[in-house]
């Protein structure tokens, strides 16, 4: 399995858990019930498990498709920018969920955490559900946006693309020696020499 395909199968994990958990803070600080606090804490906390193997996975993605011909330059180096500060974002989210989540397992009588924990997991949500739309919309432009996917005719590639350091391979068609002569595949047909009528001499 490749790092892009293992990539595409993970990425979305921490995309959705995260908008997820934020709506479900949002529902439990309208309606505070202990259940909605339990959904909504545990549900961040694996957003913040699962956004490392999404970070892990795209960055090792990145090295194999950088040099691509459909990739548009720039793409992946601003997608991987922002990749980079998604990771700790939803990561202290997650470890603050973990927390809060703890303190009310270890108390049944409480319907929510602590006043400063929720006010920490709470704009934690909130800055987390922006910060994985943005870098989840960076990364569907490499591709699903690339303006030479978008084009509506195929680009034309003049000269093979190799990757920087290696040396292209000698092509193997029509082979001839130096020195030689090869006739084209298709040679013009000489021009048609239409006979003239030999002139008439007139005696006197």
């Amino acid at each position: 399995m490749s790092w892009p395909y293992l990539h595409t199968l993970v990425n979305h994990f921490p995309i959705v858990l995260t908008v997820v958990g934020a709506l479900a803070v949002l529902l439990a600080a309208m309606y505070v019930r202990r259940a909605i606090w339990m959904y909504a804490l545990s549900t961040l906390t694996l957003a913040g498990l699962t956004i490392y193997p999404a970070w892990l996975s795209g960055d090792r993605a990145a090295d194999a498709v950088r040099h691509a011909w459909y990739i548009e330059r720039g793409a992946i180096q601003t997608h991987s920018a922002a990749a980079d500060v998604t990771l700790w974002i939803v990561g202290v989210t997650g470890f603050l969920a973990l927390v809060a989540l703890i303190t009310m397992m270890r108390s049944r009588e409480a319907v929510s955490p602590a006043r400063a924990l929720r006010v920490l997991v709470g704009l934690g949500a909130a800055v987390s559900i922006c910060a994985v739309s943005y870098t989840g919309f960076l990364g569907g432009r490499i591709v699903v946006e690339s303006p030479i996917l978008l084009s509506p005719t195929p680009p034309v590639i003049g000269v093979p693309i190799t990757p920087p350091g290696t040396v292209p391979a000698p092509s193997t068609q029509n082979p001839q020696a130096p020195g030689t002569y090869q006739s084209p595949a298709n040679p013009v047909p000489p021009a048609t020499l239409v006979p003239q009528p030999a002139p008439q001499i007139r005696r006197p």
